[in-house]
């Protein structure tokens, strides 16, 4: 007998202790489950204790936009931490940080130089290539379509290398920038990790 009414006890218990939710659907009308809606309603669901008294206000449904704009700032905050944890496993010093960029500068420079010799050779390719194609309109004669397309080849070749070299000094900013903005960075963590 005695484990009976044991048993009813716990049970009666674990009953009280589950929870209960209630809603307003969309009709209007208030629901009450011990589970809440699979569909979010538009108010919200509050959570009540064993008393029926609210345990947990309405939480409302979370539009599409705002739930992308959350995650998308958890997502820069673990970004931010990488970040800085790749900071301080890199780098002891600032000028660490200088040297690095000094590397990269010169890599790029390197390239800038390189881009600057082949620009020095398709110019003069297509000088001849343009002098052909005008000795032979003075001559009055027809030009060859494979000159005309080695020439538009040597045109594109120029405005590539062009537009590498811009890429190459836009990425000497971006390096700089970021060293910048490393150092600084370092010496937070530095001076908070002191603290």
């Amino acid at each position: 007998m005695r484990g009976v009414v044991l048993g009813l006890m716990l049970m009666a218990m674990s009953v009280q202790a589950a929870p209960l939710y209630r809603w307003v659907d969309d009709s209007g009308n208030v629901q009450f489950s011990d589970k809440p809606p699979a569909n979010a309603p538009k108010n919200g669901v509050s959570e009540l204790d064993s008393r029926g008294l609210v345990k947990r206000g309405p939480q409302k449904a979370v539009s599409e936009d705002e739930r992308v704009r959350q995650q998308a700032e958890v997502q820069q905050r673990k970004d931010a931490q990488r970040r800085d944890k790749a900071l301080l496993q890199s780098f002891s010093t600032p000028q660490e940080i200088d040297l690095l960029r000094d590397r990269q500068v010169d890599a790029l420079q390197g390239g800038i130089q390189t881009n600057k010799i082949r620009r020095q050779t398709v110019e003069q390719r297509l000088a001849r290539q343009q002098q052909q194609q005008q000795r032979l309109q003075k001559a009055k004669k027809a030009i060859p379509a494979d000159l005309g397309a080695d020439i538009s080849v040597s045109q594109k070749e120029v405005a590539d290398i062009d537009a590498d070299t811009n890429t190459k000094l836009a990425d000497i900013d971006t390096v700089k920038r970021r060293a910048d903005a490393d150092k600084k960075r370092l010496l937070e963590l530095r001076s908070s990790a002191s603290r």
